[in-house]
């Protein structure tokens, strides 16, 4: 049995993963749920999107990966993982995807959520470069009211519901 694991993880092909990295820029809309305040305090802003991921095909029109990314949103840190990153390869220059994870809000005190979105990548528009545009969501983002400045009563959490169109050249390597 040991002998027939060991001949079969010898024949096998290797496993490779694609590594890129992303530079973009996005919009961001915010609504913010405050405590003990009964409206949303909603903004909009644009910012810097940054991303490192790793991804690998699986069957003939799909890849599968993970991916980092850092973007601005009105002027805070805004850190999310796609811990499951699915594109389907329509063609060979067209791609489409979906991708679920968790993000961190960067506040006075941190914020965490889950993260999803949809995207479309224009594939080879030059050798190894990419053109990516994602409609991102960080859902429900919370962070707790421990400041001595932050409002006191009522509900121990702020939400905040981050919206983000996001255009992005990818660079693989």
């Amino acid at each position: 049995m040991r002998a027939s694991l060991i001949a079969l993880c010898l024949i096998a092909a290797p496993a490779r993963a694609e590594l890129f990295v992303d530079v973009g820029a996005g919009i961001h809309a915010v609504e913010a749920k405050i405590a003990n305040i009964d409206e949303t305090v909603d903004s909009t802003d644009g910012g810097v999107h940054l991303g490192f991921g790793a991804r690998r095909a699986i069957g003939a029109s799909g890849d599968i990966g993970v991916r980092l990314e850092l973007d601005t949103v009105d002027s805070d840190l805004f850190f999310a993982v796609r811990a499951f990153d699915y594109r389907h390869h329509v063609s060979d220059k067209l791609a489409v995807g979906f991708f679920l994870g968790a993000a961190r809000l960067d506040l006075g005190t941190p914020a965490y959520g889950y993260y999803l979105g949809a995207g479309v990548t224009l594939k080879e528009i030059r050798p190894r470069w990419d053109l990516g545009v994602d409609l991102r969501f960080g859902d429900e983002v919370a962070r707790d009211n421990v400041l001595p400045s932050d409002p006191q009563g009522g509900s121990p959490d702020n939400f905040h519901d981050v919206t983000g169109l996001t255009v992005y050249l990818s660079y693989r390597f």
